[in-house]
């Protein structure tokens, strides 16, 4: 399930900028992101409306119990679980961000926020949600 990206040579994470990445991780960033196109039917159950990803801007945390999208599902958070997770690779529709293929073959993407060491936030990133999913 791991991430293999081709880093700037000579650059790396150094141990704050990696406590700064955990920071952000938990307090989350305003992120392009791609999702199902989920709506609730009557009863309140989730159901998905059409095979196209939607594309939105919300805030994207990653906590202990899974990846959380706010606000994606109207007024609802969308928490993808650790569980469900089949793999993860850079995704090309979005530039500089991740794709998670769930187990259902649906996929969700997200955009890594901007800074000088793209390439190895995402690749710290891409590890910290690997480790995640084997855990549990």
């Amino acid at each position: 399930m791991a991430l293999s990206l081709s880093p700037q040579t000579g650059v790396k994470l150094t141990k704050k900028d990696k406590a700064d990445v955990l920071k952000k991780i938990n307090r989350g960033w305003k992120s392009t992101c791609l999702i199902p196109d989920y709506v609730f039917d009557e009863s309140g159950n989730i159901q998905i409306n059409s095979d196209k990803n939607r594309r939105l801007i919300k805030i994207v945390k990653i906590l202990d119990d899974g990846i959380h999208i706010e606000k994606a599902l109207k007024n609802k958070t969308l928490r993808i679980r650790w569980n469900l997770i089949s793999s993860i690779s850079q995704s090309k529709e979005i530039k500089n961000s991740l794709k998670i293929e769930l187990k259902d073959g649906k996929y969700v993407a997200f955009e890594i926020y901007n800074s000088y060491k793209i390439r190895q936030i995402t690749q710290f990133i891409a590890n910290y949600i690997a480790e995640k999913a084997n855990e549990n």
